[in-house]
């Protein structure tokens, strides 16, 4: 198969969920008002609860329509959703009390895939949610978890709404505001499609993908995040992570993050996980396809485990695999992280798109670069290879790994306005030779071949 003819079967791919979900949504015809339930409903002291009168609709029938109202929906509980469900709340404010501090909703039959791979026999499927704004009470970062009274006590939920072990999840027309984790976080999926998200004071990633998730269809997402507005981490750190496990066709289109946002970022994270039995499985992102993307300042496609002291085993098992990676009709403005300082001669340097995952082929097209002089000598559209960065007497990144890019292909390649014409001033490899003097910090980047506007280059 063709480079191109893969990127438009990823397109089809997803495309193809979005038809099944939206068939399987208008199969449904079981439909009640929320209001019918007010009976339920109790007043509290910020508002009327509606948590009960939620729970008992979506147990009773196959759609609830939450009106558009001029007053907020207020829940004080975890909403648990059944399969074949639809929630129609287009008008409507549904939020959280502050002093609730777990997860607003979930599916029913969420498992916990951290330890070892999830049963799917008792599988999920159908359920969608159409409008509405749906908020938190939150001003600053933090972790919503599992109930525990709902039998669940995952470590690595953090978020306001969380779906696994399903298949056919449709969200379209929403807004998440103030929410102080995750908006959505989903792992072990099948067919998800994810069409405009608005993200109002956000405070960590919009949408954020974990492991077995296969044929997502993402557009028209824009707005305030604290993180990455997409995050795709087929592996993720034990605290952030619900499965492990690789990922496929995955279509994302228009996705703007605002001027204001705390982190202008995009990461995609392939990587070597091990489960409690000792069984290794590669966490690898395969035919990924991203377009119109603008307000990101860097694609972080390495491999990251958390923070550790020198001497300390980091978690995670390093570099997992990718392929069929697609960028098209990017605008970068050129910016620097606080990681890593540009003025360490051995750690200095960073990309635009940043690479140290073995990857079998990455594709950049129509990438409109801006820079300035005021920008560091050291920071490029590309780098490849590991990474390292001390604070607070701990490594962030992870300078020991080593990693092969096997094909980069670059066609319309922009700086400045000017086509770029050779690959000298958009390309670093990094490489480091013991840079913590520890013995465990000698990483490499490597690639094997370099395509220029169809011309091979390397």
């Amino acid at each position: 198969m063709s480079k191109n003819s893969a990127k438009e079967q990823i397109l089809a791919s997803a495309l193809e969920a979005q038809r099944k979900n939206y068939d399987a949504v208008s199969r449904l015809t079981d439909s009640v008002v929320l209001t019918e339930y007010r009976k339920l409903t109790i007043e509290g002291i910020h508002g009327t609860i509606w948590t009960k009168a939620l729970q008992t609709a979506l147990d009773e029938h196959e759609i609830v329509i939450i009106p558009a109202s001029q007053h907020i929906y207020w829940l004080d509980g975890t909403i648990i959703v059944p399969s074949n469900r639809r929630i129609e709340a287009s008008g409507a404010t549904i939020r959280l009390v502050p002093e609730f501090p777990y997860i607003m909703m979930c599916n029913k039959h969420i498992h916990d895939g951290t330890r070892a791979p999830i049963d799917t026999s008792d599988r999920d499927m159908n359920i969608s949610i159409h409008g509405g704004n749906w908020e938190e009470s939150c001003t600053v970062r933090g972790k919503r978890r599992l109930n525990a009274e709902h039998g669940k006590n995952f470590k690595g939920v953090q978020t306001c709404m969380l779906f696994n072990n399903l298949d056919h999840l449709t969200i379209t027309d929403v807004t998440f505001a103030h929410a102080t984790s995750f908006c959505v976080q989903i792992g072990d999926l099948t067919d998800g499609v994810f069409e405009n998200f608005n993200f109002i004071s956000c405070y960590a990633d919009g949408l954020h993908v974990n492991g077995n998730c296969e044929n997502l269809y993402v557009k028209n997402f824009r707005g305030h995040v604290g993180d990455d507005l997409v995050a795709l981490n087929m592996y993720d750190w034990i605290g952030s992570s619900i499965n492990y496990g690789p990922a496929n066709n995955i279509y994302c289109e228009n996705i703007i993050s605002a001027p204001d946002s705390k982190a202008k970022m995009m990461r995609l994270q392939p990587g070597i996980f091990k489960f409690e039995n000792g069984t290794l499985i590669d966490c690898s992102l395969t035919n990924v396809y991203v377009k119109h993307a603008r307000g990101i300042f860097e694609y972080k496609l390495y491999f990251q485990s958390p923070r550790y002291r020198l001497g300390e085993k980091p978690e995670g098992e390093g570099a997992g695999s990718a392929d069929n990676i697609f960028f098209e009709d990017i605008e970068i403005i050129a910016q620097r992280p606080w990681y890593p300082d540009e003025s360490d001669e051995k750690r200095g340097h960073f990309g635009m798109f940043f690479s140290n995952s073995n990857v079998g082929y990455l594709s950049l097209k129509n990438i409109q670069y801006t820079t300035t002089p005021s920008i560091s000598s050291k920071t490029h559209l590309i780098a490849i290879g590991p990474m390292s960065c001390h604070r607070d007497d701990k490594e962030v990144f992870d300078p020991y790994v080593s990693a092969t890019l096997d094909i980069l292909e670059l066609e319309d390649i922009f700086v400045n306005g000017k086509r770029a014409t050779e690959i000298t001033d958009l390309i670093k490899i990094i490489e480091f030779d013991n840079v913590n003097e520890d013995g465990f910090s000698s990483g490499k980047g490597k690639v094997n071949h370099i395509i220029l506007d169809g011309k091979t280059i390397l």
